[in-house]
């Protein structure tokens, strides 16, 4: 499919929900909030497509499994994403923020979208697993990433499921870059075990957790896809919202102006804190609107564990539902002028009900990210600790356009930093 983003949006034009054919397969795309929400919530419904093609990757994860393994693997790892736990990741997020900042040179050009990359990547190596990643694992996963995610993205848009078995380069470079992260992986799990020690992160608490209702823990292998789940799915989607952000910062002045402003007010010279967050209301406002343009997972899919009325249709067992977060948040008849990157849609007296039930780039329910308010938190402080001393400036050359092969990312991102002078 030549323009994958234009035909979600198109089907926005057929109805509340809509049968289509994706190849061999029907279809039920669903255009209607409150109905996505519906899906979302109920019971009624269960993992769909996505999941059977990201096991192939990240074998049984949270967002790949179902049923009481899903809630055990789920009341496991909670603790680690509560409110409390990641406050106390704010410090490692702004250290490692300004590591990177201060690599930077006034005038001299870097590719922002590789520098948002690698941020992720170390903050997720740091807060999730207690430890400075190595140089060269860094290399390995910030190569691998793309690559991987790239390869499912084809095998999601491939209906027949042909595409994947072909040996092509494409291919080829794709289980090159899953064993390559299964190495990471397999290392870092492997340090753990030798050491022993509970480090108080997540690696630490798969390793000792026990389910209190059975008494097991989680096996050697179930360990491995949670950390390769949390290595994939928490670092390129949020790369990629701090580099939107700062694109549309370059773009948007006025829009930066007051950025800066908030942050100096809220801030001055003094470091980014936990406490902070909640008075960072305009910068939060940002990180939502780049959230609704670019929402990373922007194609979702569930399956009808049984028979249930949708709307107007009732569905059979086994019917696969799809709906598009990128499609549901750029309606027009929701989102004025939808394309616009407009913070101050988030605005108290301007961010209604009406947006809420269409606002899913984390998707919501029992499967709802569960590191969601790892990512907020994750983006508000690195675009304020940027915001305090350096401007992105945007460099001519072709626009830069939606990779959405996987994600939804920068084409290129390639920018100029500028000392901000302070007061």
């Amino acid at each position: 499919m030549r323009s994958p983003l234009r035909f979600v949006e198109t089907l926005r034009s057929h109805g509340d929900v809509v049968r289509i054919r994706l190849g061999p397969q029907p279809v039920h795309w669903v255009n209607n909030p409150d109905l996505v929400r519906q899906v979302l919530a109920s019971g009624s419904f269960t993992r769909g497509a996505q999941g059977d093609k990201l096991r192939i990757v990240i074998g049984s994860g949270l967002v790949t499994i179902d049923g009481d393994l899903h809630r055990r693997h789920r009341r496991l790892m909670q603790p680690a994403f509560h409110r409390a736990r990641i406050a106390g990741y704010v410090e490692t997020m702004r250290e490692l923020t300004t590591e990177m900042t201060q690599r930077w040179r006034d005038g001299e050009r870097i590719e922002a979208d590789r520098e948002f990359a690698e941020l992720t990547l170390r903050v997720v190596g740091k807060t999730l697993f207690s430890t400075h990643l190595a140089g060269d694992l860094v290399d390995e996963v910030v190569r691998s990433i793309p690559l991987m995610l790239r390869g499912v993205g084809r095998r999601i848009r491939d209906p027949i499921g042909l595409r994947g078995k072909l040996p092509t380069p494409a291919n080829r470079e794709f289980d090159s870059a899953i064993r390559r992260l299964r190495k990471v992986v397999d290392r870092i799990i492997a340090e753990y075990r030798a050491g022993g020690d509970d480090h108080g992160d997540v690696a630490s608490m798969l390793l000792l957790a026990h389910d209190e209702e059975t008494g097991e823990g989680l096996s050697n292998q179930e360990i491995s896809d949670e950390v390769l789940t949390l290595l994939t799915a928490g670092t390129e989607t949020t790369a990629n919202i701090l580099a939107w952000a700062m694109h549309h910062l370059a773009e948007r002045p006025e829009v930066e102006a007051r950025l800066h402003a908030e942050v100096e007010a809220v801030l001055g010279d003094r470091a980014v804190t936990a406490e902070d967050l909640a008075s960072l209301r305009y910068l939060h406002a940002i990180v939502m609107e780049a959230l609704r343009l670019y929402p990373q997972a922007w194609i979702l899919t569930r399956r009808a564990l049984a028979p249930v009325r949708l709307g107007d249709i009732e569905l059979p067992t086994g019917a696969s539902i799809y709906f598009s977060p990128y499609a549901l948040q750029r309606d027009p008849a929701i989102y004025p002028n939808p394309d616009r990157f407009d913070p101050d849609r988030w605005a108290d007296d301007r961010s209604t009900l009406t947006q809420r039930p269409s606002f899913v780039p984390f998707g919501g329910g029992r499967r709802q990210c569960i590191g969601d308010v790892f990512a907020m938190t994750e983006l508000t402080v690195a675009l304020a600790t940027i915001a305090q001393n350096w401007r992105l400036e945007r460099v001519s050359g072709p626009p830069v356009r939606i990779d959405s092969s996987s994600t939804l990312k920068p084409s290129h991102l390639p920018m100029t930093p500028r000392h901000k002078p302070r007061g």
